[in-house]
């Protein structure tokens, strides 16, 4: 994978901040590899409960299938925007998919899909960089922009990235213990 240099350049506020941006960038749908759906269609049991009712019918959670090359299995589908936001968000939980896997003791992230746990972070063209076309969200106005951005979601680079890779974007020599976490998946 190539990295941007903008990469070690960009900044992210210290943190999310729910209460100012209150989950917008949670409110459309969102493309998934076609593995990462069957991870969510094989765990409902996990985020049922949490689901809006108008977004408790799986068969309103997916739709179109495309090609991807950005996806690890070449293939990405689309999650659907049901009553207003993705049909995985709720707004007194955020999403559902997060929430569920921390209620049963699972890793956070477990079932959630990677583009979402990245953002601001994408992969586009084979190529790592930030995700500037969602400017008119809290979190990208250049304002709240105050830390780097690869320290600010060092941990979700950690889940989601090989060790090597890791140490790319992090110059560092020595193993980070938080790779280990992918291994939970």
């Amino acid at each position: 994978m190539k990295i941007d240099p903008h990469l070690f350049s960009a900044k992210f506020p210290d943190q999310c901040r729910l209460d100012l941006c209150r989950s917008r960038c949670c409110r459309f749908g969102v493309w998934v590899d076609i593995e990462e759906q069957k991870t969510i269609l094989a765990n409902q049991e996990l985020f049922v409960p949490y689901l809006r009712p108008e977004a408790r019918d799986p068969e309103t959670w997916f739709g179109k299938t495309e090609k991807d090359p950005d996806c690890p299995s070449g293939i990405a589908v689309e999650t659907q925007e049901v009553a207003g936001a993705c049909s995985f968000y709720n707004p007194h939980h955020g999403c559902v998919l997060q929430k569920g896997a921390a209620e049963a003791g699972r890793h956070e992230w477990a079932i959630k899909p990677r583009f979402c746990i990245m953002f601001p972070l994408v992969v586009s063209g084979g190529e790592l960089t930030v995700d500037e076309d969602m400017k008119s969200l809290w979190c990208m106005k250049e304002k709240n922009r105050t830390r780097p951005i690869l320290d600010a979601v060092r941990k979700e680079v950690e889940f989601l990235f090989e060790e090597e890779e890791v140490r790319r974007l992090n110059a560092e020599e020595e193993p980070l213990p938080a790779v280990k976490a992918r291994a939970i998946r």
